[in-house]
C-alpha cells in the first residue's frame, strides 16, 4: 500500500451540508483511508492508497458532487 496525501481547495462549498456532501462522496471512493472538509478554509485534504486511486479521481468525484476543486 502506498499512502499519499492530496489537499484541494474547494471555494463554492458553502455550508456544513457541503462538507457532509464532499465527505461522503469521497469515503465512498475506492482507495480513499480518510477524508476531511473544512468549511472556513473551502479546503478537503485525502489520504488515500495510490495503488488504488489517484488524484485526478478524487478530483473528478467532487466535480461529480457539484464542485468546483482546485489542487492546491
Amino acid at each position: 500500500m502506498k499512502r499519499e496525501q492530496a489537499a484541494f481547495d474547494v471555494p463554492d462549498m458553502k455550508c456544513s451540508g457541503c462538507v457532509e456532501r464532499v465527505q461522503s462522496v469521497l469515503g465512498r471512493l475506492e482507495g480513499v483511508q480518510s477524508a476531511a472538509a473544512d468549511l472556513e478554509a473551502k479546503t478537503a485534504t485525502v489520504r488515500y492508497d495510490a495503488d488504488r486511486t489517484a488524484p485526478d479521481a478524487i478530483l473528478e468525484a467532487i466535480e461529480e458532487a457539484g464542485y468546483s476543486p482546485i489542487p492546491s
